[in-house]
């Protein structure tokens, strides 16, 4: 019928526009902070936008459903407040038949979601990571250039080479200070390399030179003589578990019964129903008063928004903790919210039920 076709085209539209905002705000915030962690030292200038692109998408299920939920709240409004939605009442239309065009453009709107978040954020959340962990493996060896001092992240070194062979990586004239629990550690050698072991560990190798060691202000200072000397590059790489649930597929999260991958998975399954739900719900809530001219329905969507996002953090949160069953996590708040839903509709459609002609 018309009046489908012209609401899937104007809640398209409207989709399309608010989730370009939202995803231009959400890219300056992300930028913003990138930018902190850039000036702080703990990220490399040319991880930005990769870390940027990896943010993005990894917010991108929420964005969504945000713009869904307003691309269906905000062209019902608009037909309130022009009084199109009074005379589709006037010509039969009862308020629950507008959920047939809302489904057809939400369902599909939030396969998508799901598919984002059951298989795209684990893929990112893994690219991410081993981005991050090659990023922490060559950081402190890219820091290293001829003819400058150069300071390691943590700050414990100091590096100066005279030369360096781009082919061959062969350093000459190396100096290197370190200072570890107050102790003075002076490294000068004839020249060095870089080597990587199997295991990905990176080490500058010094060859022919001394290793002075001691504490600043004392004379008892130790001189060795080395041929050779290995000093490590980069950290430890260490593991978190918050990181690794992110990263785990969802056949790995049904087999793991532990709490925080149950939670890992409620929200996952948890944010494309609350889309789903969240569509069908503006429907009512896009209730304008004609006469008015002023809807409370807007503050309502805003604050049930809040109100069922908070509760699918705190489900998440409790679940994680062993506080909460998840199978009464998973639901308890679609339920709740499905209940609201169900009242408003009954109540908007008591108070605009199709005019019955007289006879």
């Amino acid at each position: 019928m018309l009046y489908r076709r012209a609401l899937t085209r104007e809640m398209g539209l409207t989709t399309g526009a608010v989730l370009t905002v939202l995803v231009a705000i959400a890219l300056v915030v992300l930028f913003i902070r990138l930018l902190g962690d850039v000036a702080r030292g703990e990220l490399a200038n040319e991880a930005v936008f990769v870390f940027l692109g990896f943010s993005l998408l990894y917010f991108l299920p929420v964005l969504m459903t945000i713009a869904l939920f307003a691309g269906v709240l905000l062209p019902l409004s608009r037909m309130w407040r022009d009084s199109e939605m009074v005379i589709w009442f006037n010509a039969g239309l009862s308020l629950t038949q507008w959920m047939r065009p809302v489904l057809i453009f939400a369902v599909p709107f939030s396969l998508v979601i799901l598919l984002l978040t059951l298989v795209l954020n684990p893929w990112v959340q893994t690219k991410k990571s081993e981005y991050g962990q090659e990023l922490k493996s060559r950081s402190e060896s890219a820091l290293i250039a001829p003819g400058l001092f150069a300071e390691s992240s943590a700050g414990q070194r100091v590096y100066y080479v005279e030369s360096l062979n781009p082919l061959t990586g062969i350093v000459r004239n190396v100096f290197m200070q370190s200072r570890i629990d107050g102790q003075l550690g002076l490294v000068v050698a004839r020249e060095g390399d870089y080597t990587q072991l199997p295991d990905g560990s990176r080490y500058l190798v010094f060859k022919e030179g001394r290793r002075y060691e001691g504490t600043p202000g004392q004379l008892d200072y130790r001189v060795v003589q080395f041929e050779r000397y290995w000093m490590r590059l980069d950290p430890v790489a260490t593991g978190a578990m918050a990181t690794s649930l992110r990263q785990m597929s969802v056949t790995e999260l049904l087999a793991d019964a532990t709490p925080p991958a149950r939670a890992q998975l409620l929200w996952r399954l948890g944010v494309p129903i609350s889309a789903l739900i969240l569509a069908v719900m503006a429907i009512p809530l896009s209730f304008v008063n004609t006469r008015a001219r002023r809807s409370y329905g807007l503050v309502t969507a805003l604050l049930l928004y809040f109100v069922y996002n908070n509760l699918l953090s705190l489900s998440q949160a409790w679940v994680a903790q062993d506080k909460l069953n998840p199978l009464v996590g998973m639901w308890a708040s679609h339920l709740l919210m499905l209940s609201a839903v169900v009242i408003l509709f009954y109540r908007r459609s008591r108070q605009h039920a199709p005019r019955r002609r007289r006879p």
